[in-house]
């Protein structure tokens, strides 16, 4: 019955996709194209003064986010420096107490001048000196290799884009024998060649093939530095996490601590068990111990505000409803609350006394006594069923999503069907709301700073879109699907949002006037993919130059910290500083975490591959993004921000992928390219560079395995960190907080 009703849904999810996409590709085809609508022009006259325009604003912009980061670094170390150990290493230790009492005044002075400046620029040297491994250390592997995406795109796109510029860009220019014309950006461009030139296309198409060929061998260099990063991750990975194991889909006659430590116990020993630890379906509880954490912590602040200016603290208990007084409000709330949250598990106990199974998840975790256990228990085939008992390694305990473990299975497929949908809906809205913010910031008119405005403006709607866009796809996340932590839910933006950026940045020329339209054109014919990119992208080269200029605003603005900043000294006037800090931390995730930093980032190295060739300059300010980006995230993630849940370099892994795919729409452009300009074989010859880009497809990920430990190494060097674990252990038990919760609360009673 529920296979029934699961198909009757999916058919009607599918009706109502094609209904929505006849009525959007109707909307779509009365309209302009898609690349107007979000601001995206070709290539004119105008285009140079454009661009200077908008290097200077930017670089204003990028100068005074620098001075105001180094300044307010100093006045507020909490915020910006927190992660510095002031003692052993930083620069900027303060010698004043060494100061000979004798030395003038004048000295002194003089001394501290340049102790100011030094402590104002050291944190440059502190982005660039940290070694990986200690970044490593102090924010994870995954915050360190985000510092370390941004070195190897710099360097892929310095190693092809530099010798284009300084080699390729005159070649075309004096030789290419084109009619030059009013557009003097142009003339750095492979525009400059004449149709049909004897020679210098075969010069191209050579040039193809190096570029894919340093392209793989910067990413397998890459790889191969990140495995070695990888093993000694794993191998670090703290107690209980490393001897921990999420158990997936478990039989409901296994849904119980006991039967689940049965059941490994007779796959291994007894004695190899440590605990389980069934998911209890107790969400009414988990919603009065979340509700008496908010009445306890409003309690303070109310108390702590009354304490330090005297003012009854309000609060508005519903949306409509009137202001009472916020204390009064919450021990009124309060009293009782803590008897009924014991009684409800007592109640719950009870239940699971004479039914084990009662009140259980289709989810569990194993804790092993030994690391080489937990390493086994992932690769065992327990079941033929593969969607029985799927065990994998235990994300970490403080970034579970305890109620999409609680949800149980059945619900799952229409839950993501219906986040399919809402994405869908996105790309659907996309192109209107762009559309409508560009026209909007064409339509205002800055007087004398029009010129500035006009480098400005055109992206003014793709980007505002762009910056809302992670938080709407967090949210889709985070209300369908079924994700077992909020990393994975990072990771999951990773690609969607990328896939986003792809269609409606990347290769926005190419969609035409409907998105729908275009994808059923190119799914019809395939091999006119090449020949649409061919005719689109090099129009559009002088807009992309804007738009990565526009981004250098963007790094640095990430450094100020703003919103993080603005929170400390909102909650400082109440709280203590380091309660304070602890509110107003981390940034926001949607935006400024894992998942859309790197594709911010995998975009710049797209761009910068893909018009490596047709304009150089291009490659040059996707390279300078990268490097800023670098410096910025050199500092923020490793000393300012707070550490984030580690998935171990998941990522990177996604990263380099999107390098590769980049490398093939490089070559399958270029193949493009040269066959329409060109009736010579010059294309021909460089069709075969696909060659390297399915070689390093296929390399890649079959010459560095990274998802699991080596076995050598759980066999033979694994029993130093398992005694060290014991000794020492780290983390938290995999308890449900609000189990937890309620023994403290058991307990205190008591």
């Amino acid at each position: 019955m529920q296979r029934y009703y699961a198909v009757a849904f999916l058919a009607s999810a599918v009706r109502v996709l094609a209904e929505v996409a006849d009525a959007a590709e109707a909307a779509e085809e009365v309209a302009d194209s898609v690349a107007s609508r979000t601001g995206v022009s070709e290539n004119g006259p105008g285009d140079l003064k454009a661009l200077i325009s908008a290097l200077f604003l930017n670089s204003l912009i990028v100068i005074g986010c620098l001075i105001g980061f180094s300044v307010l670094r100093m006045r507020f170390p909490m915020m910006y420096s927190h992660k510095m150990n002031q003692s052993k290493e930083s620069l900027t230790a303060s010698r004043s107490e060494g100061v000979d009492s004798s030395v003038s005044t004048s000295s002194q002075k003089r001394h501290r001048l340049r102790e100011l400046k030094t402590r104002i620029c050291d944190w440059f040297s502190f982005s660039i000196k940290t070694s990986t491994e200690d970044a490593v250390d102090r924010a994870g592997l995954d915050a360190a290799l985000l510092r370390e995406f941004c070195t190897t795109g710099a360097l892929i796109l310095a190693t092809v884009g530099i010798p284009m510029c300084i080699i390729m860009t005159p070649i075309n220019s004096t030789l290419g024998e084109a009619a030059r014309g009013d557009d003097h950006l142009s003339t750095a461009e492979m525009a400059t060649i004449r149709q049909d030139h004897p020679w210098l296309y075969y010069v191209h198409a050579v040039v193809v093939w190096l570029v894919c060929l340093a392209v793989h061998f910067h990413l397998d260099r890459a790889q191969a530095t990140f495995l070695q990063l990888r093993v000694k991750w794993l191998q670090n990975l703290p107690a209980p996490r490393s001897t921990t194991v999420l158990v997936e889909n478990i039989p409901s006659k296994w849904r119980s601590d006991e039967k689940l430590r049965e059941f490994f116990g007779t796959i291994f020993s007894p004695e190899d068990v440590a605990g389980t630890h069934m998911v209890k379906l107790e969400d009414e509880l988990a919603k009065l111990v979340l509700e008496r954490e908010n009445l306890v912590a409003l309690k303070r602040k109310a108390e702590l505000t009354f304490e330090k200016t005297q003012k009854v603290e309000t609060y508005r208990p519903t949306w409509c409803g009137p202001k009472v007084d916020a204390l009064e409000y919450c021990e009124e709330n309060l009293r009782g609350l803590d008897d009924q949250i014991i009684s409800l598990r007592k109640e719950h106990d009870a239940e699971r006394t004479e039914d084990p199974t009662a009140r259980t998840s289709h989810c569990g975790f194993v804790t092993f006594k030994g690391r080489r256990f937990a390493e086994m228990a992932q690769s065992l085939q327990i079941s033929p069923n593969k969607q029985e008992w799927k065990v994998t390694a235990a994300p970490e305990v403080s970034d579970l999503r305890w109620n999409d473990l609680r949800k149980p299975r059945t619900l799952k497929i229409g839950s993501e069907l219906l986040g399919y949908l809402c994405c869908f809906g996105l790309y659907i809205g996309f192109m209107p709301i762009v559309g409508f913010v560009t026209n909007l910031g064409m339509a205002v008119n800055m007087g004398p700073f029009q010129p500035i405005w006009e480098g400005f403006a055109p992206t003014l709607g793709l980007t505002i879109f762009l910056c809302f866009l992670p938080t709407l796809f967090m949210t889709i996340f985070r209300t369908f699907f079924v994700l077992k932590s909020e990393s994975l839910a990072q990771h999951k933006l990773q690609f969607w949002f990328f896939v986003f950026q792809l269609i409606f940045v990347v290769l926005v020329t190419t969609v035409g006037k409907s998105i729908i339209t275009q994808f059923r054109h190119i799914a019809e014919n395939p091999n006119d993919i090449i020949q649409i990119m061919a005719d689109s992208l090099p129009k559009a080269t002088h807009f992309y130059m804007t738009y990565l200029v526009l981004q250098w605003s963007r790094r640095a603005m990430e450094m100020l910290r703003y919103m993080p900043l603005s929170k400390f000294l909102v909650f400082r006037a109440i709280f203590s500083q380091e309660e304070a800090k602890e509110m107003a931390e981390p940034e926001d995730q949607d935006s400024f975490g894992f998942g859309a930093r790197n594709v911010n980032l995998a975009v710049s190295v797209v761009l910068g591959l893909l018009f490596c060739s047709m304009s150089p300059l291009v490659t040059l300010f996707a390279m300078f993004d990268l490097l800023l980006a670098r410096m910025t995230y050199g500092y923020l993630v490793i000393y300012a921000e707070t550490r984030k849940p580690d998935l171990g370099g998941v990522f990177w892994v996604t990263q380099i992928q999107f390098v590769q795919l980049a490398m093939a729409l490089y070559c399958m452009f270029m193949v493009g390219v040269l066959r329409q300009k060109s009736s010579s074989c010059a294309w021909l010859v460089a069709v075969p560079s696909l060659l390297i880009v399915l070689y390093s497809f296929w390399h890649i990920p079959h010459a560095y395995q990274w998802n699991k430990l080596p076995f050598q190494e759980v066999a033979f060097g694994i029993d130093k960190l398992e005694q060290k674990d014991c000794d020492d252990p780290a983390g938290d038990c995999y308890v449900q907080p609000e189990l937890t919760a309620v023994d403290q609360l058991t307990a205190l009673a008591a």
